[in-house]
């Protein structure tokens, strides 16, 4: 689904002004301490991000950040990750740091028990979380939803695992979450939802 060279090319699409919110960056890099160790990340963490400084919860900061740590990371021989893995397991961890905020908790209200409302209000949330892109949620039936993602950079694999972890915390259901990409750098995509 994701892999080294479309996240190589997102990298190099992304502008300066294109921000993620710092929990949901804190997440993810939290997340990959804990996968892969402190001794591996925090050393690549200090010099993609210029030391060690400390991320605060509702600061913007460079999506470009959290992609060159992943795209290092994926280079480590010793860790043997594959873009989909890395990406996946971010996307899971983002999504539970941000869910835990007080503005996130508002969030999961709308979708608690109803994974249609999750979906349709899925576009909004992800305005509150990243700076980039844009996304638009189509309702395909009682038990079924897409949503069209543009110009997104964390890519495919990351927005499955969120889309996942939120029909399970949220709507407490598993539902089958895949992705229809359509061009060659992984921004542009389709998220597919049935439970």
């Amino acid at each position: 689904m994701d892999s080294k060279d479309m996240l190589d090319k997102r990298l190099v699409r992304a502008a300066k002004t294109d921000t993620m919110l710092g929990m949901v960056l804190e997440g993810t890099l939290n997340h990959l301490v804990t996968a892969y160790g402190d001794a591996i990340v925090t050393p690549i963490r200090k010099q993609v991000m210029g030391g060690d400084k400390m991320i605060r919860s509702f600061f913007w900061y460079p999506v470009t950040s959290f992609l060159r740590v992943a795209r290092t990371l994926l280079d480590d021989r010793r860790l043997g990750l594959s873009c989909d893995e890395l990406m996946s397991g971010c996307g899971e961890h983002a999504f539970s740091a941000l869910l835990e905020s007080p503005v996130g908790k508002m969030l999961g209200m709308f979708g608690k028990g109803n994974p249609q409302a999750l979906v349709s209000n899925g576009p909004y949330a992800y305005t509150l979380a990243v700076s980039f892109g844009e996304r638009v949620y189509t309702r395909k039936s009682n038990t079924s939803a897409d949503v069209v993602f543009t110009g997104d950079l964390l890519g495919p694999s990351f927005t499955i695992a969120v889309y996942k972890v939120a029909f399970k915390l949220v709507s407490s259901v598993d539902a089958t979450v895949t992705a229809t990409v359509t061009n060659d750098d992984g921004s542009d995509f389709i998220i597919h939802s049935r439970w």
